[in-house]
């Protein structure tokens, strides 16, 4: 009895194949659009087989989302890297407005000790 143990570097959510990846679009293509088009999720603009890029959603890839059916939106390639750096600024603004609250707690704390 062999196990499988996983690698160091793996990834469990690595992207799917060449022909997982267009699947995904063509159904993407049907369910959102007409079968040839489909708008984008956050411009409207028609999007072909050829510009359609896979947007994860509701459950983004960082968050542990998996290009499933039900995880992924069709979204235009500047749309959809616009979407990340969005998440990504907005994850860092909570990230400084926590350090700042630690920061204030731990003055307040230093000078009632003192």
């Amino acid at each position: 009895m062999s196990q499988r143990r996983e690698t160091r570097g793996s990834n469990k959510n690595r992207r799917p194949g060449a022909h997982i990846g267009r699947a995904l679009k063509l159904w993407m293509l049907a369910e959102f659009g007409d079968g040839i088009t489909a708008p984008c999720s956050f411009c409207e603009c028609p999007l072909f087989f050829s510009t359609l890029t896979k947007d994860l959603y509701p459950v983004p890839a960082r968050r542990g989302g998996r290009y499933r059916k039900g995880n992924v939106r069709p979204a235009c390639m500047g749309c959809n890297a616009r979407d990340g750096a969005v998440q990504r600024a907005a994850e860092a603004a909570k990230r400084r407005a926590r350090l700042a609250r630690r920061r204030e707690l731990y003055a307040l704390r230093r000078s009632a000790a003192i």
